[in-house]
């Protein structure tokens, strides 16, 4: 997908999240940032090197871990780490040092010697992942980190993550995993069609729904329960914006109707959704 008109500044040493629709231009513009792509127009700095005429500057501050992209197959999970960073010039003991220091926060000491070749598609997720974050690189982009990984794997990783940024790097990351987002970044910003349609924290990203709850309604749903109410309907689910007190109201209602009924304080995900149908006011 191609950029259109994107201006997008990142703070160092922040969690910087991109997210959007498969297809809107995040991996475009990662490997655009990384100098992997060349951009028909426009201008690029990484740590106030141009990317596109000081490309071989930016590449010893970054390092990239793909969306699609696999590790040596024929190398273990500890070969694949150490190599790469023999690769990118780090001396033998510090990357021997360096390689197990990453495995073991990443839950891959375990499998240090088994083969790529032979690992789940999650393992070999961690392994890039690993290649990438034991580069000690200033800026670290990581293209959907977290796909393929178990719930506890997922918390490990990005407890990690927040000591690498405290500790003066910048982790630029896509993913399509919203609640994920808006746990773990500082900043996120949203992207569609090749287009920036918001940038902010996820705290100003949620006030672009003006309702504080959203109350999810599954099966037969009376028009009565929706009346003066922002709802949206998908399948055979309706989501109902409100306050608090009216989202009780509503639990009860729908209790006493036989209609299951969850809630919850609004997300990240309800302000997403508001972006891309074009139904929220983005300053």
């Amino acid at each position: 997908m191609a950029l259109a008109g994107v201006s997008l500044e990142v703070p160092q040493e922040t969690l910087f999240c991109l997210v959007g629709p498969n297809g809107a231009g995040k991996t475009t513009f990662i490997r655009i940032a990384s100098t992997q792509l060349l951009p028909s127009s426009g201008n690029i700095f990484v740590m106030g090197y141009d990317a596109i005429k000081e490309p071989e500057k930016v590449r010893r501050l970054v390092s990239v871990m793909p969306q699609e992209g696999n590790a040596g197959r024929i190398l273990s999970a500890w070969e694949n780490i150490y190599y790469y960073l023999l690769a990118r010039g780090m001396e033998r003991g510090e990357a021997r040092d360096q390689t197990r220091r990453t495995m073991e926060a990443l839950g891959l000491w375990e499998i240090k010697d088994s083969l790529t070749m032979k690992l789940s598609g999650g393992f070999r997720r961690r392994v890039l992942a690993a290649m990438a974050l034991a580069s000690g690189a200033d800026v670290v982009f990581l293209d959907e980190p977290t796909a393929g990984l178990d719930p506890i794997a997922r918390r490990e990783f990005w407890g990690y993550i927040r000591g690498m940024v405290r500790e003066g790097q910048t982790i630029i990351f896509s993913t399509h995993m919203l609640n994920e987002a808006e746990q773990v970044s500082d900043f996120v910003t949203m992207i569609t069609r090749g287009r920036i349609v918001f940038k902010g924290t996820p705290s100003e990203a949620k006030k672009l729904v003006k309702s504080s709850y959203r109350v999810v309604l599954k099966g037969r749903v009376s028009p009565s329960i929706l009346e003066g109410k922002e709802h949206r309907t998908h399948g055979d689910m309706v989501y109902v914006y409100c306050e608090e007190e009216e989202a009780v109201s509503i639990v009860e209602r729908a209790i006493r109707e036989g209609i299951e009924a969850t809630v919850r304080p609004v997300g990240l995900e309800d302000a997403f959704v508001k972006v891309m149908e074009g139904d929220a006011q983005v300053p």
